[in-house]
């Protein structure tokens, strides 16, 4: 949904083209089924690695808080990602049915946040430039982390992370864990989490979902191009 013609009935979401930390907030807007345009900025190549064509605009948008990712839903512009995550998520019904629901929908957000930001300190790493530092970080990192996810879907048993439909928990859940098993090159750590490998598997099968996973989201990488790993497109597993 990438476009230049605003229509200024639909939400705009702007952000770099990759996945960061925009894209539980794409996920989450294709399996509502809303209609949004998407600003994408691109950066220039090494050494210097442009953002000029984010700097250019960024003090002329008429955010309180200019930075990326910035959504605009008519007079309404605002940035901050999991800001707009729940903001999305009220606006299409999935922040759960009750008060303990969304607190425990925001619990796994947060979770999540924490998780895919040690994984950054990776990603733009040196650890992150070597199959030995990646290794090392999965050994860790990754597979002290992801067992926590694993052992609290192993206990609510509910079939999606909370309650018995989808929530934006889901979709932030759903990417910063596979960014993590991006770094497993030997493809064996999911096998150990079995309903971490259950719950990934009942994302991908959501209606609209799988199928922008399998084309628009593959093709997107999952930083930006100075990282030391995830900085162009990964081979799909």
């Amino acid at each position: 949904m990438s476009t230049s013609n605003t229509d200024k009935n639909q939400l705009v979401l702007g952000y770099w083209a990759l996945r960061g930390l925009v894209e539980p907030s794409r996920l989450a807007l294709h399996y509502s089924n809303t209609p949004y345009t998407e600003k994408l900025y691109h950066q220039g190549e090494g050494p210097e690695f442009s953002r000029e064509e984010w700097l250019s605009e960024k003090q002329n948008l008429g955010l309180d808080f200019p930075n990326l990712p910035y959504l605009f839903d008519g007079d309404l512009k605002m940035t901050q990602s999991k800001a707009i995550l729940y903001y999305i998520g009220r606006k299409t019904n999935l922040m759960g049915k009750t008060p303990a629901e969304e607190a425990h929908i925001m619990m796994l957000c947060e979770q999540a946040h924490d998780f895919r930001g040690k994984l950054s300190a990776v990603f733009y790493g040196d650890e992150g430039a070597t199959k030995e530092g990646r290794k090392n970080c999965v050994d860790k990192v990754v597979s002290e982390e992801l067992k926590k996810f694993d052992d609290y879907f192993g206990k609510h048993k509910t079939k999606f992370a909370v309650g018995d439909h989808p929530t934006v928990a889901d979709f932030q859940l759903y990417d910063y864990i596979d960014a993590g098993l991006a770094m497993d090159e030997e493809h064996t750590l999911i096998d150990k989490l079995p309903n971490i490998k259950q719950f990934m598997k009942t994302v991908r099968e959501l209606p609209r979902v799988g199928d922008y996973i399998t084309k628009a989201h593959a093709q997107l990488p999952l930083n930006a191009k100075m990282a030391k790993f995830g900085g162009k497109v990964l081979e799909q597993k």
